[in-house]
């Protein structure tokens, strides 16, 4: 437990997130070791995302919710140190014990799913780790997509969601994918944070009946 414990602060020192140790370090380091369980043994009292990477799924449990200017953020953490943070389903912020973390993220004109009936385009800002590149700002193209064939998406039709792709404008780099409910919220995303090496995350359980 210790020395998970000690892990998981090292984990918020690095992205920068505000933890209250008296009243969290407990419940969120038994997560954090529970997380990894296989799927029939995850704690039904939690909330799940499965990711998926380079073809190897795991689980991260929901910490807790962190409120900010853009929105709440979701922190989710697995038992092998990750930690990933969403935002209206987008990648807020990553601790990622393999590959390129996204230290810190933010958008600008970032629209509303609702609001995109065919393309849209707002900016992205982001700080990068390894290599401390911070400030970096691309603008982005939004899209409506039709579902796709090749997505990580599990129990759920594709086409029962609504899909779309974003794109760094004049760069060459694999698009991110988002897939909506009907409800507005992103059940499904996946991103390359790096050229090699890319995730998605759903929404888990999930059924055409709902998320959990």
């Amino acid at each position: 437990m210790t020395s998970r414990l000690l892990s998981l602060l090292l984990i918020f020192g690095l992205v920068g997130c505000t933890f209250d140790p008296t009243s969290q370090s407990v419940t969120d380091a038994y997560r954090v070791i529970h997380a990894q369980e296989p799927e029939g043994r995850l704690d039904p009292k939690y909330r799940y995302i499965r990711v998926e990477v380079e073809g190897h799924p795991a689980y991260m449990a929901l910490g807790y919710v962190d409120q900010e200017k853009g929105g709440p953020v979701d922190v989710w953490y697995s038992s092998d140190r990750n930690l990933l943070r969403l935002q209206n389903g987008r990648i807020a912020g990553s601790a990622m014990k393999d590959g390129v973390d996204w230290i810190s993220v933010s958008y600008v004109h970032l629209p509303d799913w609702s609001a995109i009936h065919d393309r849209a385009y707002f900016e992205r800002r982001r700080d990068v780790s390894p290599g401390y590149r911070y400030g970096i700002n691309e603008k982005m193209l939004i899209r409506r997509i039709s579902a796709p064939k090749d997505s990580n998406l599990l129990r759920v039709s594709p086409s029962s969601l609504s899909w779309f792709e974003e794109t760094v404008v004049g760069a060459d780099s694999r698009p991110s994918r988002y897939a909506v409910n009907e409800k507005g919220r992103v059940v499904y995303g996946e991103q390359c944070l790096s050229s090699d090496f890319c995730l998605s995350w759903q929404d888990w359980p999930y059924s055409e009946m709902g998320a959990h």
